[in-house]
């Protein structure tokens, strides 16, 4: 479960995740502290859903003794409490993307969530002027954004010297899983399931991270696991009309030298023999293995992209003149 604490002006968030219920009056504790030395501002008013936790034992007693207002949902009455309802919404649809594009499975959904309120805190919001970021209006500097990397990509993490042994590696394996606030650096999980914090990673921004998988005994009729780095998907570019014409002249080019090939083969071969037979036809409609390999379509491919093509008409005029 998580527990989060969202400032109503500057729309700027904190996630804490809890093992206990009674644990989110320390987090707040915390959170309260630290947001007030930061702005200047005291808490006045806390609105909540009306959770035991919250309004009962050391977490109502804190908010009486320091005069702080309670504003308690009445239940099941979701609107009165709906922009932190929409909230954590917010955060859970934004987890469960991060989960489902790095294809890691559900025990990485706390460092999901944390890594989307990260984000969230650095996302221009409608409740707030254009381009205006939540960071910015809690902290009154621009978010810095160089250092976000792909959520759950493959990353190796530098050992420090003062922990090297001889002939022991320099660096090991982990799972990119998030950042922390106030600090410079990147939070992994490595193939043990330990986490740590480091600035000194390298980053496999195109490989998902992996969970190391139990070795299988020999004796077991199961063939030994293979350990596949399974790539990134990538999306499929779809040519546009101006694309696809362009790919159809190509086409037609090679077949025409194809064809232009074939007849210069086959006069030469009745020239110089006499027993030898031109060939009725073109072997390779596409052509591709009797040009420059720079010429090829696939080489033609590799350097258009005929989904955001704007070549003009004269491009098909000089094709098609071959």
């Amino acid at each position: 479960m998580f527990f989060i604490v969202l400032d109503d002006y500057s729309n700027f968030g904190h996630t804490e995740l809890l093992v206990k219920k009674s644990d989110a009056f320390a987090a707040y504790l915390a959170v309260a502290t630290h947001w007030e030395q930061r702005s200047g501002n005291l808490v006045m008013k806390l609105r909540s859903d009306g959770a035991k936790e919250l309004v009962d034992g050391p977490f109502g007693d804190h908010l009486v003794a320091k005069g702080i207002e309670q504003q308690v949902a009445v239940p099941y009455a979701h609107p009165q409490n709906s922009k932190a309802e929409c909230y954590i919404h917010m955060l859970e649809d934004t987890a469960q993307t991060l989960l489902a594009d790095s294809g890691l499975p559900l025990e990485f959904y706390g460092d999901a969530v944390l890594a989307a309120q990260y984000l969230r805190n650095r996302l221009p919001t409608s409740t707030l002027p254009p381009l205006t970021t939540p960071f910015e209006v809690m902290t009154g500097v621009k978010s810095d954004l160089s250092h976000l990397r792909p959520w759950g990509c493959q990353c190796y993490a530098i050992i420090p010297p003062e922990k090297w042994t001889k002939g022991g590696p320099r660096c090991f394996e982990a799972i990119f899983v998030g950042y922390k606030e106030g600090h410079v650096g990147w939070r992994i999980r490595d193939m043990h399931g330990k986490y740590s914090f480091s600035r000194n990673v390298i980053f496999n921004k195109d490989v998902r991270g992996r969970l190391k998988r139990p070795r299988v005994s020999r004796s077991s009729a199961i063939p030994d696991a293979v350990d596949a780095h399974e790539p990134r998907p990538r999306r499929l570019l779809n040519p546009m009309e101006r694309g696809q014409l362009w790919s159809d002249e190509v086409l037609a080019r090679n077949a025409r030298l194809q064809q232009l090939h074939t007849l210069r083969n086959g006069a030469s071969s009745t020239v110089s023999g006499g027993d030898s037979t031109v060939s009725g036809g073109a072997s390779d409609a596409s052509g591709d293995d009797l040009l420059h390999p720079q010429q090829s379509l696939i080489a033609v491919n590799d350097f258009v992209s005929f989904s955001s093509l704007a070549a003009s008409d004269d491009h098909f005029d000089d094709m098609t003149s071959l």
